[in-house]
């Protein structure tokens, strides 16, 4: 076993997917092996995403749709709604 060590994260080319420190690393990882970030997802398929990948099971249409419309709003909070949400379901 090694004791955990601060590393500054590395300087990353892509500047507008780097949202924080995190990013910087997996961005200079995929730069490493020639390969970009992919796109953002759009509402509609991060729903189903973080549905299924948090309680396994797909969103309701009615979920869906709420999502689609408070996402136009406001996306990050959109987002943390929903991450909230499913953690707070019983198929979690």
């Amino acid at each position: 076993l090694q004791s955990v060590r601060a590393k500054e994260p590395p300087v990353a080319a892509d500047v507008e997917w780097n949202r924080s420190a995190i990013d910087r690393f997996v961005v200079a990882k995929l730069a490493e092996r020639n390969l970009k970030p992919s796109a953002p997802a759009d509402p509609r398929t991060l729903i189903r995403r973080m549905t299924y990948d948090v309680i396994g099971l797909p969103p309701t249409p009615e979920e869906v749709e709420a999502f689609v419309q408070a996402h136009r709003h406001d996306a990050a909070k959109a987002t943390a709604d929903l991450v909230d949400r499913l953690l707070a379901s019983p198929h979690y």
